[in-house]
Protein backbone atom coordinates (compact mmCIF):
# COMPACT_ATOMS: atom_id res chain seq x y z
CA UNK A 1 0.00 0.00 0.00
CA UNK A 2 1.42 3.06 -0.55
CA UNK A 3 2.33 6.00 1.61
CA UNK A 4 -0.80 8.59 3.16
CA UNK A 5 -0.45 11.77 1.80
CA UNK A 6 -2.25 14.03 4.03
CA UNK A 7 -4.09 17.09 1.54
CA UNK A 8 -5.02 19.03 4.52
CA UNK A 9 -4.96 22.84 3.71
CA UNK A 10 -3.93 21.94 -0.02
CA UNK A 11 -6.39 23.74 -3.10
CA UNK A 12 -7.22 22.04 -6.05
CA UNK A 13 -9.00 24.52 -8.50
CA UNK A 14 -12.00 26.24 -6.51
CA UNK A 15 -11.43 23.63 -3.96
CA UNK A 16 -9.40 23.69 -0.34
CA UNK A 17 -9.24 20.35 1.63
CA UNK A 18 -10.70 20.96 5.20
CA UNK A 19 -10.36 17.59 6.65
CA UNK A 20 -10.19 14.40 5.79
CA UNK A 21 -13.59 12.28 6.45
CA UNK A 22 -14.88 9.05 6.60
CA UNK A 23 -13.81 6.75 3.54
CA UNK A 24 -16.33 5.22 1.19
CA UNK A 25 -14.12 2.50 -0.02
CA UNK A 26 -11.33 0.89 1.66
CA UNK A 27 -7.96 2.55 0.32
CA UNK A 28 -9.72 5.77 -0.98
CA UNK A 29 -9.50 8.40 0.71
CA UNK A 30 -11.89 10.91 1.13
CA UNK A 31 -11.72 14.20 1.53
CA UNK A 32 -13.75 17.43 2.92
CA UNK A 33 -13.71 20.43 1.07
CA UNK A 34 -14.58 24.24 0.38
CA UNK A 35 -15.41 25.64 -2.82
CA UNK A 36 -14.72 29.42 -3.31
CA UNK A 37 -18.54 29.69 -4.23
CA UNK A 38 -18.87 28.54 -0.15
CA UNK A 39 -20.44 25.27 -0.53
CA UNK A 40 -18.91 22.22 1.32
CA UNK A 41 -18.16 18.78 -0.63
CA UNK A 42 -16.83 15.46 -0.49
CA UNK A 43 -14.39 14.88 -2.88
CA UNK A 44 -11.55 11.60 -2.89
CA UNK A 45 -7.93 11.65 -3.01
CA UNK A 46 -7.94 10.05 -7.14
CA UNK A 47 -10.07 12.93 -7.87
CA UNK A 48 -8.54 15.62 -6.62
CA UNK A 49 -5.10 14.34 -8.23
CA UNK A 50 -5.20 13.46 -11.08
CA UNK A 51 -4.43 16.11 -13.89
CA UNK A 52 -8.74 16.66 -15.08
CA UNK A 53 -10.08 15.95 -11.35
CA UNK A 54 -12.69 17.34 -9.94
CA UNK A 55 -12.12 21.41 -9.26
CA UNK A 56 -14.98 22.77 -7.91
CA UNK A 57 -18.32 21.68 -5.99
CA UNK A 58 -19.97 21.61 -9.48
CA UNK A 59 -20.63 25.43 -9.90
CA UNK A 60 -18.00 25.28 -12.58
CA UNK A 61 -20.67 23.06 -15.14
CA UNK A 62 -22.96 26.81 -15.06
CA UNK A 63 -19.84 29.24 -15.45
CA UNK A 64 -20.26 30.25 -18.82
CA UNK A 65 -17.16 29.51 -21.21
CA UNK A 66 -14.30 32.60 -22.15
CA UNK A 67 -15.18 31.31 -25.77
CA UNK A 68 -19.50 30.86 -25.21
CA UNK A 69 -21.01 32.63 -27.80
CA UNK A 70 -23.89 33.86 -25.92
CA UNK A 71 -27.26 34.04 -28.75
CA UNK A 72 -29.53 35.52 -26.53
CA UNK A 73 -31.88 37.46 -28.34
CA UNK A 74 -31.22 36.02 -31.65
CA UNK A 75 -33.56 34.81 -33.41
CA UNK A 76 -33.10 31.93 -35.57
CA UNK A 77 -36.08 31.10 -38.08
CA UNK A 78 -38.82 30.72 -36.12
CA UNK A 79 -37.14 30.29 -32.83
CA UNK A 80 -36.18 33.18 -30.55
CA UNK A 81 -33.33 32.68 -27.81
CA UNK A 82 -34.54 33.35 -24.18
CA UNK A 83 -31.73 31.90 -22.67
CA UNK A 84 -29.32 29.33 -21.91
CA UNK A 85 -30.51 26.06 -20.56
CA UNK A 86 -28.89 25.42 -17.68
CA UNK A 87 -29.63 22.16 -17.46
CA UNK A 88 -28.21 20.61 -20.68
CA UNK A 89 -25.74 17.93 -19.23
CA UNK A 90 -22.08 18.35 -19.93
CA UNK A 91 -20.66 20.22 -22.29
CA UNK A 92 -24.01 20.86 -24.98
CA UNK A 93 -24.73 24.03 -25.00
CA UNK A 94 -28.27 24.39 -25.16
CA UNK A 95 -30.72 26.94 -25.59
CA UNK A 96 -34.23 27.94 -23.97
CA UNK A 97 -36.10 29.41 -27.33
CA UNK A 98 -39.61 30.51 -27.85
CA UNK A 99 -40.74 29.45 -31.40
CA UNK A 100 -43.35 31.86 -33.46
CA UNK A 101 -46.06 29.34 -32.64
CA UNK A 102 -45.55 29.57 -28.93
CA UNK A 103 -43.78 26.78 -28.29
CA UNK A 104 -40.72 26.43 -25.67
CA UNK A 105 -37.99 24.14 -26.94
CA UNK A 106 -34.89 23.64 -25.71
CA UNK A 107 -31.99 23.43 -28.82
CA UNK A 108 -28.33 22.94 -29.48
CA UNK A 109 -26.13 25.92 -30.12
CA UNK A 110 -24.44 24.15 -32.81
CA UNK A 111 -28.23 23.34 -34.33
CA UNK A 112 -29.03 26.88 -34.26
CA UNK A 113 -26.12 28.38 -35.48
CA UNK A 114 -25.64 25.96 -38.71
CA UNK A 115 -29.52 26.04 -39.28
CA UNK A 116 -30.52 22.72 -38.73
CA UNK A 117 -33.57 23.85 -36.68
CA UNK A 118 -35.31 27.04 -37.18
CA UNK A 119 -38.61 26.04 -35.35
CA UNK A 120 -40.01 24.04 -32.27
CA UNK A 121 -40.96 21.42 -35.07
CA UNK A 122 -44.10 23.13 -36.15
CA UNK A 123 -42.90 24.11 -39.87
CA UNK A 124 -41.72 20.92 -40.94
CA UNK A 125 -44.82 19.97 -42.08
CA UNK A 126 -46.38 22.34 -44.67
CA UNK A 127 -50.66 21.96 -43.88
CA UNK A 128 -51.87 20.60 -47.01
CA UNK A 129 -55.36 20.55 -46.30
CA UNK A 130 -56.50 23.40 -43.68
CA UNK A 131 -59.43 21.80 -41.64
CA UNK A 132 -59.99 24.72 -39.03
CA UNK A 133 -63.79 25.45 -38.96
CA UNK A 134 -64.77 22.35 -41.00
CA UNK A 135 -67.30 20.08 -39.67
CA UNK A 136 -66.84 16.24 -40.09
CA UNK A 137 -69.59 14.28 -37.91
CA UNK A 138 -69.87 16.02 -34.57
CA UNK A 139 -66.29 17.10 -34.57
CA UNK A 140 -65.67 20.58 -34.92
CA UNK A 141 -62.57 21.44 -36.10
CA UNK A 142 -61.17 24.12 -33.89
CA UNK A 143 -57.21 24.36 -34.93
CA UNK A 144 -54.06 22.94 -35.97
CA UNK A 145 -52.30 21.05 -32.86
CA UNK A 146 -48.62 22.01 -32.12
CA UNK A 147 -46.74 19.73 -30.08
CA UNK A 148 -42.38 19.19 -31.07
CA UNK A 149 -43.33 15.52 -30.22
CA UNK A 150 -45.51 14.82 -32.53
CA UNK A 151 -43.62 13.65 -36.27
CA UNK A 152 -43.14 15.91 -39.04
CA UNK A 153 -45.50 14.37 -41.39
CA UNK A 154 -48.43 13.93 -39.07
CA UNK A 155 -50.65 16.51 -38.38
CA UNK A 156 -53.05 16.78 -35.91
CA UNK A 157 -56.53 18.70 -35.08
CA UNK A 158 -58.06 20.09 -32.35
CA UNK A 159 -61.90 19.01 -32.37
CA UNK A 160 -64.73 20.24 -30.10
CA UNK A 161 -67.02 17.06 -30.17
CA UNK A 162 -70.68 18.98 -30.35
CA UNK A 163 -72.54 15.81 -28.77
CA UNK A 164 -70.97 15.91 -25.67
CA UNK A 165 -68.92 18.65 -25.68
CA UNK A 166 -65.25 17.33 -25.43
CA UNK A 167 -62.05 18.67 -26.77
CA UNK A 168 -60.38 15.78 -29.39
CA UNK A 169 -57.57 15.33 -31.45
CA UNK A 170 -57.64 13.81 -34.86
CA UNK A 171 -55.01 12.85 -37.52
CA UNK A 172 -55.88 14.73 -40.21
CA UNK A 173 -56.00 11.50 -42.56
CA UNK A 174 -59.20 9.77 -40.36
CA UNK A 175 -60.49 12.89 -40.48
CA UNK A 176 -60.80 13.54 -43.88
CA UNK A 177 -61.33 9.62 -44.80
CA UNK A 178 -63.06 7.67 -42.50
CA UNK A 179 -66.42 7.81 -40.54
CA UNK A 180 -66.07 10.68 -38.63
CA UNK A 181 -68.29 9.12 -35.78
CA UNK A 182 -66.49 7.60 -33.21
CA UNK A 183 -63.16 9.84 -32.58
CA UNK A 184 -64.87 10.83 -29.81
CA UNK A 185 -65.56 8.45 -26.69
CA UNK A 186 -69.41 9.24 -26.49
CA UNK A 187 -69.87 8.28 -30.17
CA UNK A 188 -67.35 5.23 -30.69
CA UNK A 189 -69.44 2.54 -29.43
CA UNK A 190 -72.98 4.15 -30.19
CA UNK A 191 -72.60 5.94 -33.33
CA UNK A 192 -75.75 7.25 -34.37
CA UNK A 193 -78.00 6.16 -37.66
CA UNK A 194 -78.37 7.85 -41.15
CA UNK A 195 -73.91 9.25 -40.94
CA UNK A 196 -74.13 8.60 -44.82
CA UNK A 197 -74.32 11.93 -45.60
CA UNK A 198 -71.86 13.27 -42.30
CA UNK A 199 -73.97 15.92 -41.33
CA UNK A 200 -75.70 16.64 -38.33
Amino acid sequence: MGKFKDLTGQTFGKLTVIKRVEDQKAGRPMWLCQCECGNLTTVSSTRLMRPNGTRSCGCLKHQPSPSLIDLTGQTFGRLKVLRRDETAPGSRIKWICQCKCGNTVSVLSSSLRNGKTKSCGCSQSPVKYDLTGQEFGYLLVIGRVTNPHIRSHDVRWKCLCRNCGRIVQVDSYWLRTSDPYGHCRCTRFNKPQNTHDGSQ
